[in-house]
Order: structure tokens, then C-alpha cells, then sequence
């Protein structure tokens, strides 16, 4: 059986429309501050950039081509706008300053803002809001930033968007910040403005708000479905999907979506998808503000196989304080009357969280199901078919979990078709059964199993928990001489698997980290060789090696191991040497700096490597509470006279 989706909102698109957490401080931009009224009206409002406006002919006879894909927003060309070249910088009286830019493309109905530089130092703050100053986003700050230095901040509505980055004296010029990609909204879908009396953004108005009544026994499992804002490289989309729990019942925060979600745009960038949860009404009405979400930037695609149309991806660390659930499963061999009755709870058109119910058997669908193009076909029996008595689903549902009766997922949205002539009626909607997508792939990357039961415990249900207690690691890191050093790599494994680098002040923190795991924390820098080491370098270690004067602290010794055999000898000059007069370009066996744990003592100070057990590392086993002194001190290699550049 062939069969062709149809849907009124869309036409020839069914499932989905378009469509570290990113954390976000609040507050108002310096510039909306009342003590600083009289400066910024002094300064006048910055220059306009007026940017190119969306080909919106070309945009439809491209959206034409592919009409099996989706998406709201289109990037726009040529862009690259930094504090450094662009903008306005406004002195504030006690030294500080605020950069602000304005942004304009002409008739958008919305901006979407994306970063490939991202580094806010400690206290700074940047801000995005629309020209009616009604929608604010920010502040963002050092904690905003991701390990990839990419970042994204929308939608901002209307065809304008003001940038506004605040910074304090003590760290003048030490941001990177260059906005290189803006998307321009043309499709109504990403915006979220109240235009109708029964809805609140696009979403047709026989969804159901998850907080009436069909949602008060799923208040918990509400707390793990979040919206998506996917970025691709041609524009940006939505979709929906949920937290899923593992049987170790730790925090890993896997999220289970649909396959398709990933094919609706073109090479989808994981490092810029955003995650909003709690991203609903507060009550049963439709509110008249759009709520604020909890938001996560950033996934790993971790396994998907199209034949169920389940895709796996782990998010950037959910904040505790975020209160998400993690949904559990049920992967028992289906039957129709596993799933008696069924509920799903979805973003349709990216607005505000729904929830639909199907108070009848879902069945198993005996027939392949053609859904055109890039998407392929359906193999028979692989999907869950339902029809919603309660509620109704649209594009950008996709992905969402559909729920037996004991509150376990069974499946993920791929899609279905509704009246043409009316989209509150829906006639088919097919979820991929989660029992296939558990170990029917082959491989790791195409299924489940490996990554929600990674004790193999052969366990059939899951029951969903709520968000693991968590843990942070933090700490500074020094020269030991005792100097900050800012921007050192620091790298996280074990439990979890990240990176970060150190503040201004040569601090770093981990944070959302679940607690009971093993983490090794170990920073890095390999750059610049040749800092701090000179020929005047050179004449100390060569009277430490003759013993005419030798060296007076364990640490000058290891930084006078320009080879890493844990000695000194005349071979480090010969190496040091070669760096200073540029003959190599780097020291051939060490890194140009290397990191101890602060509290590293040294037995023999006149032999640091005799019984020290020096260690580059710090491991915690079984962490079950927050680490604030995991600190480093940081040896130059070929610097005996502690004149490198900390920073460098």
C-alpha cells in the first residue's frame, strides 16, 4: 500500500515542520538601566546594518523542490559583525564599557542570531532583544559558552534585532565575539507572536495545553519533553522529542527524537541545536507572553536507523536546577493490546507543549508506508498506528514519545495525514515501535540498546526517574609562580566527556555532573614554544647541569625538561636552543606547558621525579559532591626565570 501524506498547514509535508545548556543569567541590558539613561541618550543610537534581505522567490522555488523538507528560516549572506569592526562602544563613568549593534533585514518576521565566536570572560554579559524591547534574551555570560565557542540566540521577532554586550574595565578586549549567520523567518511557524483568540503561536486550536485536564496525570512526564530548534546549513526547523532514562539510572541525558528530524534541512549542525524545556502554559489558557524556557545548546547524534524513524542524541548537560524527568520504556515484543489506550505529548509548530490522547488500541501497522523522497519507505509492521480522540499532532511534533498506559514510551512520531480540508481531524499517525529500534540495527549507531541498557541487564521496562542528583568540578589554575592563566583547555572524561576553558582569572567549572560516576579532569596548552624562553633560559640550566648553581625549585627542574626524560641534561639546552633560534618550532616530546595538581609536593626538591608519583591528572571516583579545589599549577617548559606569558 502506497500512501501519499497530505496536511493543510503544509502541503506535501507531514511529520515535522521546521524546526551546555544555554544558560541564561536575566537581567536587563545596561542600556534599559535608569542610572544610565543620560549616557546612552548622550551617545545616540548605533548605526543600523542593514542586512541582505531573503530572496523569498528563490527560497519557495528551493522549499518547491524539496517539498518533502521543511524549515521557517533561511540564512542570510555575507555576514560577519564583531565588537572589534562593527557597532557602537558606549564608556560608562567608572571605566566600564557596552558595545551595542543593531541588525536589520527588511520584512522578516523574525531573526535568528548564530555565533562561530562565542567567549564571554568573567563578568562580562551580552544581550539580544527585538526593537520593541518586549522580548530580551540574556544575560549570557562566561557560564553561557560552549565547549565548540559556537552559540545561538533566537527568535527574535520583527525585522530588527539589537546585539548589546557588557564589559568590565578588568577585562577590556578579552571577548570573541563575531555573529556570522543570521537566519531570516519567512514562514510564520517560527514565529510566536499571539495572532489568534484560541491559540498562542501557531498551532492550530484544537491542541490541548499540557496543564488542562487531559495533562493532570502527566505532570511529571511532561518534564522531559522538550521542543527543538534544529540549525542546518540552509535554515532552521522544528521538532520534539523527550529525555530517556537507562537502566543505571544515572543522568546521561540521551533524548530520543525522530529520524527524520535530521533530514528535514540540509547538513544539520548538532553543536547549535537547542533544547527548551518546560516550554508551556502555566495553566490551561493560552498565556498572552510567551513563557520562558529552560534551554540546553548543543547535542551529540549518538545511534538513528530510518526503518523506525528513531533518532538517539545526548544532549549538552541539563542544569539541575532545570527539575527534567527521564521517560521510561517499554521494549516488550509489541502486540496490539500492549498499548490499550495512549497519550503523546509534542510542540506542534514549535509553540507551546500539548498533549493528545488515544483512548482506543493502538495497532500495529501491517503495511509499508511511502513517505516520498529523501524519507523513504516504511517496512510493514515497524510502526504503531493511533488516531487521536483528544488533541491532534502538526509539523514539528515529530519525535515526540507516545506513551503506553504505565507512563513507558513505546514509540516516536514519524508522522500521519489529516482532512485536507480539515486539520482537527486526523485520520492516520504513525509512531516507530521502540521494541524494533532496541536491537534490530546491527550496529551501536543504529540502536538502542547499548546506550540506554549499558549493563546489559536484558531489562524489558525502564521506569522513568527524575533528574539524578548532580555534581560540579572547578577550581583555578596557576602559573606556579603563582600568576591567573586564562583560556587553558581543560578536559573532562570519564562520566562525562566535555571540555571547557579557563576565565580570565584562570578558573573553570564542570557543572551538571551526575553524581557517583569517576571523572578525570586534565588541562592542556601546546602553543607557543618559544614564550618566556631565552638564551639567558639557556645559561641557567647549563649551571644547574655543571653544578655551579644549581636550580633552588623542584618546578624550574621540570621546566628545564625540554625532552620529557624526566631529568636535565645537556640534550634540554640543545633542544632549547633549536626553539629559541627558531631552528624548530616546538620542543619535539613535550607539550609547551605542562600541568600538575596544585597540591603536588616533591619528597627530593633537588630530584622532583625520585618518589613524587607526579601525576598530570586529577580523578575522583565515586564524586557525590561538589569539588571547588581542583586546581593546577601550570610549568612553562625552557622558562627557569618564570617570565612566560600566562596567557600565551
Amino acid at each position: 500500500m502506497r500512501i501519499f501524506y497530505r496536511f493543510t498547514l503544509l502541503p506535501g509535508f507531514l511529520w515535522a515542520s521546521l524546526a551546555s545548556a544555554q544558560i541564561s543569567d536575566g537581567g536587563q541590558p545596561p542600556s534599559f538601566l535608569p542610572e544610565n539613561t543620560a549616557v546612552f541618550a548622550a551617545a545616540g543610537e548605533p548605526l543600523q546594518i542593514s542586512l541582505q534581505s531573503l530572496d523569498l522567490k528563490k527560497i519557495h522555488a528551493e522549499d518547491a523542490a524539496q517539498s518533502e523538507q521543511g524549515r521557517f528560516a533561511a540564512p542570510l549572506a555575507g555576514i560577519s559583525i564583531s565588537p572589534k569592526t562593527d557597532g557602537q562602544w558606549v564608556d560608562l563613568p567608572n571605566g566600564d564599557r557596552v558595545w551595542r549593534c543593531a541588525v536589520q533585514s527588511s520584512k522578516a518576521l523574525g531573526l535568528i542570531l548564530l555565533f562561530d565566536q562565542f567567549r564571554i570572560p568573567a563578568g562580562g554579559q551580552f544581550f539580544a532583544y527585538s526593537a520593541d524591547k518586549n522580548r530580551v534574551y540574556g544575560a549570557f555570560t562566561e557560564r553561557s559558552c560552549t565547549p565548540s565557542g559556537k552559540f545561538m540566540i533566537g527568535v527574535l521577532p520583527g525585522e530588527s534585532a539589537m546585539l548589546e554586550y557588557f564589559e568590565p574595565a578588568a577585562v577590556k578586549g578579552q571577548a570573541q565575539i563575531r555573529l556570522n549567520r543570521v537566519d531570516y523567518v519567512y514562514d510564520p511557524a517560527g514565529t510566536m507572536s499571539k495572532d489568534s483568540p484560541d491559540d498562542f503561536g501557531q498551532s492550530l486550536g484544537c491542541n490541548v495545553n499540557v496543564n488542562c485536564t487531559l495533562g493532570q496525570n502527566w505532570q511529571t512526564e511532561k518534564k522531559g519533553a522538550a521542543r527543538i530548534l534544529m540549525v542546518f546549513s540552509n535554515g532552521a526547523g522544528w521538532c520534539s522529542g523527550t529525555l530517556i532514562a537507562n537502566t543505571s539510572g544515572s543522568g546521561d541525558p540521551y533524548f530520543l527524537t525522530a529520524h527524520h528530524c535530521q533530514l528535514i534541512g540540509q547538513t544539520p549542525d548538532f553543536d547549535l541545536w537547542r533544547f527548551d524545556f518546560d516550554y508551556e502554559a502555566p495553566t490551561c489558557a493560552n498565556p498572552g507572553v510567551e513563557p520562558a524556557p529552560k534551554s540546553v545548546l548543543g547535542c551529540q547524534r549518538i545511534s538513528y536507523r530510518a526503518e523506525t524513524d528513531f533518532m538517539l542524541l545526548k544532549t549538552s548537560p541539563v542544569p539541575a536546577n532545570y527539575g527534567v524527568y527521564f521517560n521510561g520504556w517499554n521494549r516488550t515484543t509489541a502486540t496490539n493490546a500492549l498499548v490499550p489506550n495512549s497519550v503523546f505529548i509534542h510542540h506542534p509548530s514549535g509553540d507551546i507543549k500539548k498533549i493528545s490522547k488515544d483512548n482506543e488500541a493502538a495497532t500495529i501497522h501491517p503495511q509499508t508506508i511511502n513517505w516520498g523522497g529523501i524519507f523513504g519507505v516504511s517496512p510493514i509492521n515497524t510502526h504503531w498506528k493511533v488516531i487521536p480522540d483528544e488533541g491532534i499532532y502538526q509539523p514539528g511534533s515529530s519525535g515526540c514519545p507516545l506513551f503506553d498506559p504505565n507512563k513507558r514510551i513505546v514509540g516516536q512520531l514519524h508522522g500521519g495525514n489529516a482532512d485536507p480540508n480539515n486539520g482537527c481531524l486526523v485520520i492516520n499517525t504513525f509512531f516507530g515501535r521502540f521494541d524494533i529500534s532496541w536491537d534490530q540495527g546491527g550496529t551501536s549507531g543504529a540502536r538502542l540498546k547499548e546506550w540506554l541498557d549499558p549493563g546489559n541487564t536484558a531489562a524489558m521496562t525502564q521506569n522513568g526517574y527524575a533528574q539524578p542528583a548532580t555534581v560540579s568540578i572547578g577550581g583555578q589554575i596557576q602559573t606556579h609562580w603563582g600568576t591567573a592563566m586564562p583560556n587553558v583547555l581543560v578536559k573532562l572524561s570519564g562520566g562525562a566527556t566535555t571540555t571547557t576553558r579557563t576565565d580570565a582569572s584562570g578558573n573553570y567549572t564542570f557543572s551538571g555532573l551526575a553524581a557517583g560516576q569517576t571523572y578525570t579532569v586534565t588541562p592542556e596548552r601546546d602553543t607557543n614554544d618559544v614564550n618566556g624562553v631565552t638564551t639567558f633560559d639557556l645559561s641557567i640550566v647549563n649551571k644547574h647541569v655543571l653544578g655551579l648553581e644549581p636550580l633552588d625549585s623542584p618546578w624550574k627542574i621540570v621546566a628545564s625538561d625540554a625532552n620529557g626524560s624526566n631529568g636535565v641534561s645537556t640534550i634540554d639546552i640543545v633542544e632549547g636552543r633549536k626553539v629559541v633560534l627558531g631552528l624548530n618550532p616546538a620542543f619535539p616530546s613535550v607539550a609547551s606547558w605542562r600541568f600538575f595538581p596544585a597540591s603536588t609536593t616533591f619528597p627530593n626538591p633537588s630530584d622532583p621525579y625520585s618518589g613524587s608519583g607526579l601525576t598530570e591528572f586529577l580523578q575522583f571516583s565515586n564524586l557525590q559532591q561538589n569539588v571547588t579545589n581542583a586546581g593546577f599549577k601550570g610549568v612553562k617548559i625552557g622558562d627557569v626565570n618564570n617570565n612566560a606569558q600566562p596567557g600565551g
